[in-house]
């Protein structure tokens, strides 16, 4: 508290007309008691009466006066100085009381902490400066939040517990005194490096006064005023001010807490309300898609006839692909359109997908084909069921003919197949598909993707364990041929290894022709291609039947290693293989090599000195040849 003692009448008047003259002597605040104590010393014919106020002012003052009756005139103005405390006690109290509405009774947390330092300084206007600290529990630092009367950079000025003053009055809970720029710069004992840094480029005060702010027991932040007067000084009057103004502003600030949790309470459950609402829209939404998709896939045969109903009925384009090979696209579909893909599942295996526009209402259209995809995943599982029954129907039929037992009347020309005067027999091997881990799954699809290729309707086909079997039967042989050829397409196009054996006429070959047929199909299982295999086309790897690719490429490389390992000697292992195509012909090599006869015959003589072994030999040019031609099969197959 600053207070004038000169505007009070009594002793404005004693100094004009007697000489009392006044010395203000600052003294350590202390917390000793709410009054106001004097002390009277008499010096010749005048009288010298010190006054401690110290309580409310942080001060005593000296008052010096000649004057006979000197113990009449001490206690007027003893009186004096108690009036003029007295009153200035008043109007702080009465601005306490009024202390704007902004602070004490907003519920905004922003406009609490941008109008209380207005308010400090309006209760206490000896004070040029101020900062309102609150600590952030993330950062773990006291921050600024407000200031006045300080540089736009004391913004970054943050303290941690225990640190500068603030630090120190937010740990313990004591609020802190400090008169006299030394004893503030003796205060600042405990500062990290950044904060002694900012501490030595700022104006230090003469005066500085904090006290914490806390409700309920927890400590919210501090609250700090400053004096930067040479005659400044706050006293315990004035902590006690600012104590009372601390637990009005933690007051309002759990006020508004308790205000801002209620709003997000209600919006939360405005929220919840609102989803719920949402979510039963959905509901009746999904209910009333189930019940359409039911009457189709109840009413309709055959997906692509269903898919084409609900395009129609829902009016929206889409595609759908699986993995046995139908690929359905409605009459507005477009590729070239961004879409959303919905993946119809069986069993947590994805088997087939639908893709359909972004545009348009995106809930709606999720909804429907997420609804859609379990309906997509019954049929599916159905025709799985379907096929599983009629592959084993045929494969029943396979192993009749092959006991020679023909069919059953009842069941003459199961599924549309009839032996006709020639048969040949075609076997798959399939690897694995990246669309699924069902091996069940991989065999349906390819078998599909086989029968498509045909160009025979005539076939019994069906799989068992991990391979396919095709049984076709024609009136003629060309017809089988042409057939033959179209399988060979649809075998590089899927990449499915076929092997086929040999067009037969009797019906008693067809168990031996299906193991010709699996021959040809381990052989280009074994190579490491896919494609179609004749039997007949086999050549030495009819002698290799249950080898090991590893051992057949290991073979080879004994054989040859000196001429394909090093790339310098390569030119010599195309020499012996074009020798060995053209049946030992010097002339018909040498051409087609470009090179004189007499060039081809040194190149074998190299030959002969890196493998070891004479060309002349018969057992050493069987080998030779033999590991020229499986090499050409093998290493083509590794470089694919």
């Amino acid at each position: 508290m600053d207070i004038n003692l000169l505007s009070h009448p009594l002793l404005k008047e004693l100094a004009r007309t007697h000489g009392l003259q006044l010395t203000d002597i600052k003294v350590e605040s202390r917390d000793s008691g709410a009054s106001i104590r004097h002390s009277i010393e008499k010096v010749g014919d005048a009288f010298r009466l010190v006054v401690d106020h110290s309580h409310f002012t942080a001060k005593r003052t000296e008052f010096a006066l000649e004057e006979n009756d000197d113990n009449k005139t001490a206690a007027q103005i003893v009186q004096a100085v108690q009036d003029i405390v007295i009153g200035l006690q008043a109007r702080t109290f009465e601005m306490l009381a009024s202390v704007n509405g902004a602070v004490i009774n907003s519920l905004d947390e922003n406009e609490i902490v941008h109008n209380v330092l207005r308010e400090v300084m309006h209760v206490l206007p000896h004070s040029d400066a101020g900062v309102f600290r609150l600590f952030d529990e993330a950062s773990g630092f006291l921050v600024p939040v407000s200031h006045v009367g300080l540089p736009e950079d004391y913004s970054d000025y943050r303290v941690q517990p225990n640190e500068s003053v603030s630090g120190e009055v937010f740990a313990t809970g004591r609020p802190a005194i400090h008169n006299g720029r030394q004893n503030i710069i003796d205060a600042h004992r405990v500062m990290r490096p950044e904060s002694q840094s900012f501490m030595e480029r700022s104006e230090i005060a003469n005066a500085l006064l904090c006290v914490p702010v806390m409700a309920e027991g927890k400590r919210l932040g501090t609250l700090t005023t400053l004096c930067f007067s040479n005659d400044g000084a706050f006293s315990i009057f004035d902590r006690t001010v600012l104590e009372f103004l601390a637990a009005q502003i933690a007051v309002a600030f759990q006020r508004s807490l308790t205000y801002k949790n209620a709003v997000a309470t209600a919006h939360r459950l405005e929220q919840m309300r609102s989803d719920l609402a949402h979510k039963n829209a959905e509901l009746d939404r999904a209910v009333e898609l189930h019940e359409a998709l039911l009457r189709i896939f109840s009413t309709r045969n055959g997906l692509p006839e269903q898919l084409r109903a609900v395009a129609e009925l829902f009016r929206v384009d889409f595609r759908f692909e699986n993995v046995l090979g139908l690929d359905y696209r409605s009459v507005g579909w477009v590729d070239d359109e961004q879409f959303v893909i919905q993946t119809v599942e069986v069993a947590e295996a994805p088997v087939g997908q639908f893709y359909f526009p972004t545009s348009g209402d995106a809930g709606y259209h999720r909804a429907l084909f997420g609804t859609l995809a379990t309906f997509a995943a019954l049929d599916f599982v159905r025709d799985m069921s379907r096929m599983d029954v009629l592959n084993a129907r045929r494969k029943a039929h396979f192993d009749a003919l092959i006991a020679g037992l023909g069919w059953d009347g009842r069941h003459s020309h199961q599924d549309g197949f009839r032996l006709e005067r020639y048969s040949q027999v075609f076997v798959a091997r399939t690897p694995q598909r990246e669309a699924s881990n069902n091996t069940r799954l991989s065999l349906h699809k390819s078998q599909s993707d086989l029968q498509k290729g045909m160009t025979l309707s005539n076939a019994l086909i069906f799989h068992s364990e991990d391979q396919i079997v095709a049984l076709v039967s024609a009136s003629t042989t060309a017809a089988l041929e042409r057939n033959l050829r179209a399988i060979s397409d649809a075998a590089t196009k899927f990449s499915i290894c076929i092997g086929a054996s040999e067009i037969y006429g009797e019906s008693e070959r067809h168990l031996a022709s299906r193991d010709l047929a699996a021959q040809a199909a381990d052989a280009l299982s074994r190579r490491g291609r896919s494609g179609l295999l004749r039997h007949r086309d086999m050549g030495v790897e009819l002698l290799l039947e249950g080898r090991a690719r590893r051992d057949i490429i290991e073979f080879t490389r004994n054989i040859l290693t000196p001429l394909v390992q090093d790339p310098k000697h390569r030119v010599l292992h195309e020499t012996l293989s074009r020798y060995v195509h053209e049946g030992k012909s010097v002339t018909r090599t040498a051409q087609a090599l470009n090179i004189h006869p007499n060039t081809l015959y040194q190149r074998l003589q190299r030959v002969e000195s890196l493998t070891g072994r004479k060309i002349t030999d018969a057992a050493d040019f069987t080998l030779l040849s033999l590991a020229c031609q499986l090499y050409a099969e093998y290493s083509r197959a590794a470089a694919g």
